[in-house]
């Protein structure tokens, strides 16, 4: 007890004493200085060693930039690469299926930031089912086990040397060489996965190997991970169009549901690194990683549907202009939808692949080193969706007050449901990259520039999406394919929403194979084919006079794309058969000079002001790039056209930016620091959609004018913010980190949309991100308790004119590990502990969305290191 009570006064007056350090007055700057010598003299190792680590990459970088770094092998501090990211300044991540896969940097959308794999593209697939969710260029980090990793390098600000496209940050992910890691190193890590909401357990295993010889000139790294994620989510929300408006004015919600969602995904990556140290000037290195998942997923899903009903409803609550609760009698309206019961499933079986092969050739000579890359990179995934509803006539009611919830008739049962739509949709998409590198570093004896880079580089890229469509006939009624059990424990609570059945996926499959299918169809309006050859140069002088440090630098980036795809006239829209295709290609080029700026000043030993400046891109997203266009005759084209329709555009060029950073870091011990960082993104072209009046041919060849949507580089915006950064190690152990970002961005709108009222955001843009991790690590034991946070987005406007946010999320994980001896160590991480929901709405919090529970999730196991 004294001991604690000890640390405890130590971690009070620590705390203080920061205090004092903040304000810099020239006492607590003398002891910061001895502080820092006397931490100089203790090795520091474990988590306590891999923050320091962390920082002295950020301090003595030339851009600005943040880190985290791995304590050992294997010994990551959170379980997936994306989690970690967002303990970073400026990042948030979007999640799905209860991880993390998605990154923003400083407001900006996934898919204008980029990750680099020890340098290098790494091709994405996805096994998705979401047609309002094609491939991306964003990258999808649920393929990267953290086991896997050594560092992670976040560049918030470019230099001539790295990769270009990236208008958001650059997140570089790298991995051990062979040659400076222990011979015959072997660390073994076996866990249980448990998550609360669904009460199910799976396993997690990873193993890392690393052998040299005696003469420590040849190298061999392996890694193996193998996980199987099981996930259950449930949702309680409004679907499918979202909100109505009715007659009188008033918004009502199209349909009222909860949806059961379990997925299982079975993760297996391996790594293999040689290196060899040929002699004193030349170093081959060869990296490959392959990393596979295998997934299942399956929706049940039921609720109220209101399409139509609208004239119809008793009891009638309103909150301003939106119907929040209401009953709806089985003879309120008409047409499809109007007064039902709906219960639908989609049973979801594919996964993806992803390959990388990287060959290095580095020679150094006298005054220079010179390195070569030859690589490729290759990924495919592909999913089966099959979807079936069935639809029963009842008297249903609805609240959406709070947590959205129905009632169905107490008499309904499944063999009241028929079924009315059923689908098989199969996806498939690929990517793949070959790229050569080379690269020079000449040294110079000058007083100013330390050295110049050149190089140059060149990236064949493919990438392919295809989708193709079934549909069956034949009658079938709910109760030939559950026993009528319901989803239990709904949302963590004991009881199941009516209607919320089981469903027997392989009766299903059955029952299509039993019956005629009506239509088998390609589906050109949601494949699209691209290839971009991009070749890029740069100069870059590294500057390094007294105090100053930093560099300054040019890269020029030639992109030559070309779209195929199809012109599709929709004479009979849900049967292709009746359409009329045109093959179609466009080719497209563009070229962009892309100077950067970095300068880094020491005005004390602990004090660094930052400096930097750049133009920046980012390409198009591929299915805004789609050479595509559907479109057929529609008397609700407007007036002057024949018929309205949607596409791509292949003659998109690039999202283009100028931004500039500036900083200050405060280092008052080599353990500690607070920055201040402010940037500003002048973005001068962002990709957005319009309606364009285009002269076309029917499926007689006769020219009309249709209202086509289509994507354009329209005006931009500009998005600033600050950035404030707290690391502190509070001595006997106790330690803090925090940050704080603000995010402001405002972008611009047409005079067309400033007369219509249209205010334009920018998508996946918090105001508000922040971070606080407490640890504490010492006498064996290592604790760490963290609490993440980011305020609304945007994520988009659904199809009826009403936009969609992603309501403020924040939770809390912990980790804890005990070491039982110098070679075992006990660990226990908890994920989620405050039990958070991810909400949304759209356009006011009375229109609630959806409310996801996921439900908390324990990582328990042991880590042995040999």
């Amino acid at each position: 007890m004294n001991r604690l009570q000890r640390a405890i006064r130590l971690a009070n007056i620590s705390l203080f004493t920061f205090g004092a350090m903040v304000a810099l007055p020239a006492a607590a700057q003398d002891e910061s200085s001895k502080e820092s010598q006397r931490l100089e003299e203790v090795e520091v190792t474990g988590y306590r060693g891999s923050v320091k680590k962390s920082l002295d990459i950020k301090r003595n970088a030339d851009v600005m930039m943040d880190a985290i770094s791995a304590e050992d092998v294997g010994k990551f501090p959170d379980q997936t690469v994306a989690d970690a990211l967002q303990r970073v300044a400026g990042v948030s991540v979007e999640k799905s299926e209860g991880e993390a896969d998605r990154v923003s940097i400083r407001g900006t959308p996934p898919h204008l930031n980029m990750t680099l794999f020890n340098g290098q593209h790494v091709a994405t697939a996805l096994a998705s089912a979401d047609v309002a969710s094609p491939p991306s260029r964003s990258f999808n980090y649920s393929l990267l086990p953290s086991e896997l990793i050594n560092t992670l390098e976040v560049h918030k600000s470019p230099q001539a040397k790295i990769e270009e496209g990236s208008i958001g940050g650059t997140v570089i992910v790298k991995t051990r060489s062979p040659l400076s890691t222990a011979s015959n190193y072997t660390a073994l890590s076996v866990k249980d996965i448990y998550q609360e909401s669904s009460g199910e357990h799976s396993p997690a295993i990873s193993g890392f190997y690393s052998w040299k010889n005696e003469g420590n000139d040849f190298g061999v790294n392996m890694s193996y991970v193998s996980r199987d994620n099981r996930i259950q989510r449930d949702t309680s929300g409004v679907g499918y169009r979202g909100f109505m408006a009715g007659a009188d004015g008033s918004y009502l919600p199209d349909n009222v549901r909860a949806t059961r969602y379990n997925s299982d995904k079975d993760l297996r990556t391996a790594t293999l690194a040689l290196e060899w140290q040929a002699n004193d000037s030349l170093n081959l290195q060869l990296n490959n990683l392959v990393s596979k998942v295998d997934q299942l997923n399956q929706f049940i899903s039921n609720g109220a549907w209101n399409s139509g009903a609208a004239a119809g409803f008793t009891n009638v609550q309103l909150a301003g202009d939106t119907i929040v609760a209401a009953d709806v009698p089985e003879t309120a309206g008409t047409g499809t939808w109007a007064e039902e019961s709906l219960y639908s499933t989609n049973y979801h079986e594919g996964g993806y692949e992803t390959r990388a092969h990287d060959l290095k050739v580095e020679f150094t000579g006298e005054g220079y080193t010179l390195a070569g890359h030859l690589g490729h990179t290759a990924a495919e995934g592909d999913i089966v969706d099959d979807q079936v509803e069935f639809e029963a006539s009842a008297n249903t009611s609805f609240e959406i007050i709070g947590t959205p919830s129905y009632t169905l008739d107490a008499a309904l049962t499944p063999a009241d449901y028929s079924r009315i739509y059923t689908h098989r949709n199969i996806f498939a998409n690929s990517e793949d990259e070959t790229y050569a590198q080379l690269d020079l570093n000449l040294e110079l004896q000058n007083d100013w520039i330390s050295s110049v880079d050149v190089g140059v580089k060149h990236r064949d890229h493919m990438k392919k999406s295809d989708f193709w469509k079934e549909q069956w006939i034949g009658s079938a009624t709910l109760d030939q394919f559950t026993s009528g059990n319901s989803a239990d424990d709904f949302m963590g609570n004991s009881g199941s929403p009516d209607g919320l059945w089981d469903f027997d996926a392989a009766a299903w499959k059955q029952w299509t194979v039993d019956n005629p299918a009506l239509r088998a169809n390609y589906r050109p309006d949601y494949s699209f084919e691209m290839e971009e050859k991009v070749t890029s140069t740069y100069v870059q002088a590294n500057l390094d006079h007294g105090q100053l440090h930093g560099n300054v630098g040019v890269r020029y980036a030639s992109t030559d794309a070309t779209s195929r795809g199809f012109q599709m006239v929709k004479v009979v829209s849900w049967n292709p058969d009746t359409w009329t295709l045109e093959p179609g290609r466009v080719d497209n080029d563009y070229s962009s000079v892309l100077p950067s700026l970095n300068l880094a000043y020491d005005l004390q030993d602990d004090m660094i002001l930052r400096f930097a400046a750049a133009k920046v891109i980012s390409r198009p997203d591929y299915d805004n790039l789609a050479m595509r266009r559907a479109y057929a005759k529609s008397a609700w084209a407007g007036a002057g056209y024949d018929g309205l329709g949607a596409g791509g555009n292949p003659e998109l060029e690039p999202y283009r930016a100028n931004q500039y950073d500036v900083s200050a870091e405060y280092y008052f011990t080599d353990s500690s620091i607070v920055s201040l960082a402010l940037f500003y993104k002048d973005i001068e072209s962002y990709i957005d959609t319009t309606q364009s009046a285009e002269q076309l041919p029917d499926e007689n060849g006769v020219i009309g004018l249709y209202n086509i949507t289509i994507p354009v580089n329209g005006i931009g915006g500009r998005n600033q913010g600050v950035e404030l950064t707290l690391q502190h190690d509070l001595g006997n152990g106790f330690g803090v980190l925090a940050n704080y970002t603000y995010s402001d961005a405002d972008m611009l709108e047409t005079a067309e949309e400033k007369a219509a009222g249209i205010e334009k955001q920018l998508p996946a843009n918090s105001s508000d991100t922040y971070n606080a991790t407490a640890y504490y690590e010492d006498h064996g034991l290592s604790a760490r308790l963290a609490y993440n946070y980011r305020s609304r987005y945007y994520t988009g406007t659904n199809r009826n004119g009403l936009d969609k946010y992603a309501d403020g999320y924040g939770q809390v994980d912990a980790n804890i590990s005990y070491q039982l001896t110098d070679n075992v160590s006990l660990v226990l991480q908890m994920l989620n502990l405050t039990d958070s929901e991810q909400t949304s709405f759209w356009d006011s919090s009375e229109r609630v969305g959806d409310i996801h529970q996921y439900g908390r999730r324990f990582f328990a196991g042991i880590n042995a290191k040999f």
